[in-house]
This record gives C-alpha cells, structure tokens and sequence, in this order.
C-alpha cells in the first residue's frame, strides 16, 4: 500500500520542475518564449495520447507497466537534464508526459484494488502525499540553484528518484488484471462500453470544472490580487499560496478513518464561497481565507469524484479513469478563455468566469447522492 500512496509525491514533484525553471531553461539552452510556451503546453497536453493506457492496465501486468512507466519517466527527467536544443526538449517531454502517464495509471488501477472498500481514504492519503510533493518540488529547484548545480541537477534528481521508485516498485507484488475472458470484455469493446456509459462522462464532466480551479487559478488569482488590490507580488502570492494550504489541511481531513461523510454538494458551496470571498471583498485576509477554501474545496471533490468513477466499473478502473479525465481536459480550456476575456474586458471581468464555474459546478451537485471521504 505505501509503494501505492508514494505516486502522488513522486510525480507531483517532478512535475513541478519545468514550469519553475523555464526561465532559466530558455536562457541556457536558447529557446524562444514561444517555444518555451509550446513545451509547457504539450507536457500535460500530451496526456490526451495516453488514454489508450487506461485500457491496457485492465489487462496486463500493472507492476510491469508501473515500473516501465517510472524508470521512462525518470529517464525522460535525465534527458531534459541533458538538452542542448529544442528538439531534446521536444523528445524528453513527450517521453515524459506519456511514460509518466503510465505510471500514474497504472498504480492507481493497484491502489483501487488493494485499497477495496477504503478506497476513499487511500485516495485522500494519495492527494495528501501529492499535495506534500507540491512543496518539495520548489524546494528541490531551489537547493539546485542555491548550491550551483543549477536547474540541470534538479533534473537529474528527479530523475534519479524516479527511475528509483521505477525498481522499487518492480519488486512489489501488486495485484493482476481481473480476467476478461469473454469477448465482449476485449480491450477494444470495453473501451466502446464505457465510454457509452452516461455516469462515467457526467464525473469527466464535472472533474473538467474542478480542474479549472487547478494551479491557473492560483497564478490568475495573484495577477487579480497584484492589478486589482494594489498588492505587492510577494504579498499577493503568499496570499494565494494559501489555497495550497487549504488542499492539505482538506486531503489530511480526508484520510481520517473517524471522518465525517459529505457529499459533492456542500464542496461546491464552498468552492462558490471561497471564489466570492476573493474576488468581491477587498482584504487580504478575506483573499487568503477565500483560496485557501477554493484549495480545500477542489482537493475535497477530486478525491470524491476519482474514488467514485474509478469504482463505478469492477474490473474496468483503468479504462473508465482513462474515459473520464480524457473528458475532463475540457476544464484545461479555461486558462485560455480567462486570458482572451482578459485581453479585451480586462483580468477584473475575466474573473468573473469563475464564478459562473463555480455556479455551475453547484448546480450540477445538486441531486449528487455521492458520499465524500
């Protein structure tokens, strides 16, 4: 179990890595704005690729496919570590980006298994361990530089780390595909079946609102603070980095066993209230109080909405994980709407859509008899 609960720190805090240093990525290896913009993007962009992976971990070794996933993923890390153009940049993201997506998948299909009935605390752990992952990725960027080993060798530890939980988690004794005997279960079909399946598109559909309120909010919400409230940079993101707090406290919250049981519906009202707090009283306190709520709200509905679909189809997690967050890749469109609204009516108004998000987000919920951690 606790090879299983590592996946969240380790990928979140590789993740981190190329978005903290590409500045000075663009510097040394002498790449454009633009294509450092292309980078970025294709990174979590190229997940949509790997939805056939969702597939293959219902049906083969998920130990193989999670040590494959992490010892590539590592040496996707080295690669960037050890790029001199754009091409190598190119190559060691999609690498990345694929590879990585396979180890996640497929150590989360074992988690379902292994976990049964306490899947919800042991996605709430995961998310905690991630969440802690947030903070070390900086961390780690940050000791690079301050040392002299500069952004290289945060990239060749993250990949070092990787490529270790890659064996480690080879010599674990995970548990197998369920059998798919019959030929309505051949990979193809059961692609076909779940994507027909109404319950599995409604949970993409709302993760895509959840993951609106994903890291752009945070970065949106410090340029509101900065251009609106007059606040200092610094200030501005202390401020917002309290959504981060607000996820951990809620993930920690969440792994409880005592727990109290909520549902999708009182997450929503929170998320609405904390976007409200933000963007329409004019304190930092009140800016602190309303991301850290926003933090607490989304970790808390991504931990009941990933428990409830990956549980919706025994024997067909893997698939139906990667049906729904295929889906949920609408929500990456935000960041782009926020910027054209931003441009032409200014970062003020473009706000607002939040808002609407989060009202939508609401009413959705609104007959959800899905039960939180």
């Amino acid at each position: 179990m606790a090879s299983l609960l590592l996946v969240g720190f380790a990928d979140e805090t590789v993740a981190f890595l190329p978005y903290g240093a590409v500045e000075s990525i663009r510097a040394d290896v002498g790449i454009s704005y633009v294509q450092a913009g292309f980078l970025l993007a294709l990174y979590p962009g190229i997940g949509i690729l790997a939805t056939p992976l969702g597939v293959v971990v219902d049906y083969v070794s998920r130990r193989v496919v999670a040590a494959v996933g992490g010892i590539g993923y590592g040496a996707g890390l080295c690669l960037f570590a050890v790029a001199g153009n754009f091409t190598t940049l190119f190559i060691a993201v999609v690498v990345m980006g694929l590879i990585g997506d396979a180890l996640t998948r497929a150590v989360e299909v074992a988690l379902v298994d292994v976990a049964g009935d306490k899947i919800e605390p042991a996605l709430a752990r995961s998310n905690l361990l991630a969440a802690v992952g947030d903070l070390v990725g900086p961390l780690l960027l940050a000791g690079s530089l301050a040392v002299g080993f500069g952004w290289r060798g945060a990239f060749w530890a993250g990949g070092a780390m990787m490529i270790a939980y890659g064996v480690f988690l080879a010599t674990q004794r995970l548990p197998g595909p369920s059998g798919h005997d019959d030929e309505e279960r051949k990979p193809w079909r059961s692609f076909l079946e779940v994507a027909r399946d109404r319950r599995v598109l409604v949970a993409g559909l709302l993760v895509a609102l959840i993951v609106a309120f994903d890291d752009t909010f945070v970065g949106f919400a410090v340029a509101f603070l900065t251009t609106d409230r007059g606040l200092t940079p610094a200030v501005a993101t202390l401020a917002a980095g309290a959504g981060m707090a607000g996820g951990i406290v809620a993930a920690a919250w969440a792994s409880r066993a005592n727990r109290r049981k909520i549902g999708l519906r009182p997450c929503a009202v929170l998320l609405l209230a904390g976007v409200l707090l933000l963007l329409f009283v004019p304190n930092i306190v009140a800016a602190a109080v309303g991301t850290a709520a926003v933090g607490a709200a989304v970790n808390l509905a991504w931990i009941i909405l990933q428990a409830g679909y990956m549980t919706l189809r025994p024997g067909q997690a893997g698939t139906t994980s990667a049906v729904a967050e295929a889906v949920a890749n609408l929500g990456v469109l935000t960041p782009l709407a926020i910027g054209l609204i931003a441009d032409h009516q200014g970062l003020t108004v473009a706000m607002t859509l939040y808002v609407l998000i989060a009202v939508v987000f609401l009413a959705s919920t609104r007959r959800s008899a899905d039960r939180a951690p």
